[in-house]
């Protein structure tokens, strides 16, 4: 059972923003940065077998019920696909501002098709 911890601090975000890459998609726009074992500044060192997500809804996605609606639905693909993802990642995943708002599977199709793109998936995964 692989295990997800949230990014918490603005520092982290930070770090993935400037630091990481970024895959861009129809639906959604995922950054990726592969943390490294050094310490810094006496620091605990997160796991290398563990992953951390951040999700982020932005501003421009208007109301509040449309961008819960599109965090849920980012966090809940997420979830269902984390067996397939390597871990040592930080990954942040943002919701495109649409007029017509995805649907699940769809979400879910590109979230996979991101993770490939950024080669995340592991091998026997990419179907």
């Amino acid at each position: 059972m692989k295990i997800t911890e949230p990014l918490r601090f603005n520092y982290e975000f930070a770090r993935v923003y400037k630091r990481g890459i970024y895959v861009s998609g129809r639906y959604l726009v995922m950054h990726v940065f592969q943390r490294t074992a050094r310490t810094s500044r006496g620091r605990v060192p997160v796991p290398q077998g563990v992953n951390r997500i951040g999700v982020t809804g932005s501003r421009k996605i208007k109301g509040a019920v449309k961008r819960n609606r599109a965090k849920r639905l980012l966090r809940e693909s997420y979830r269902l696909m984390e067996p397939e993802i390597q871990s040592g990642y930080d990954v942040i995943l943002m919701m495109k501002d649409l007029e017509q708002f995805p649907e699940f599977l769809q979400v879910q199709k590109e979230m996979k098709s991101l993770f490939k793109r950024a080669g995340l998936l592991n091998a026997g995964d990419t179907k």
